[in-house]
């Protein structure tokens, strides 16, 4: 459940991040550069799209139902994820989009996601045991049998 807060919370602070992004950039570089930028990284986005959606845009019939279903595996899908991250406005999408574009910073990422949810599912583990009525007995006292000891009926 930690995860799931998490996600909501980062997609919740993502336009807050967006908004803090471009009001620095454009006071670095002005307002008009800073909107330029934007929109050519948008432009990348869609060349890149353009450059890698014949392939990974193909879909495949999964079982006798006719269910269709994206191949994820593939290599070209990354970078695709890269160029829709890049067409989407923003400087932080556009940073994270270069990141999966790249081989070396995709590779950091993935492992990064494979350490939160490695540490999610280590987590996980139920407190509480629910068990049936015939599967427990109560004590008389706080203290535990001793392993010699018979169970009580």
């Amino acid at each position: 459940m930690r995860l799931i807060k998490l996600v909501a919370m980062a997609l919740l602070a993502w336009p807050a991040a967006e908004i803090v992004a471009f009001i620095l950039v454009a006071a670095t570089m002005g307002f008009a550069k800073a909107l330029f930028l934007i929109l050519l990284m948008s432009f990348a986005g869609l060349l890149v799209l353009r450059h890698f959606s014949s392939d990974a845009a193909r879909f495949r019939v999964a079982g006798a139902n006719g269910v269709a279903a994206a191949t994820l595996a593939r290599p070209e899908m990354a970078p695709s994820v890269g160029g829709l991250l890049l067409l989407i406005p923003g400087f932080v999408t556009s940073v994270l989009g270069i990141m999966i574009l790249l081989p070396l910073s995709r590779r950091w990422l993935l492992a990064g996601c494979r350490r939160l949810l490695a540490a999610g599912q280590r987590q996980a583990q139920p407190e509480i045991v629910d068990l049936a009525p015939d599967e427990w007995q109560s004590l008389p006292s706080p203290k535990l049998p001793s392993s010699g000891d018979p169970p009580r009926k």
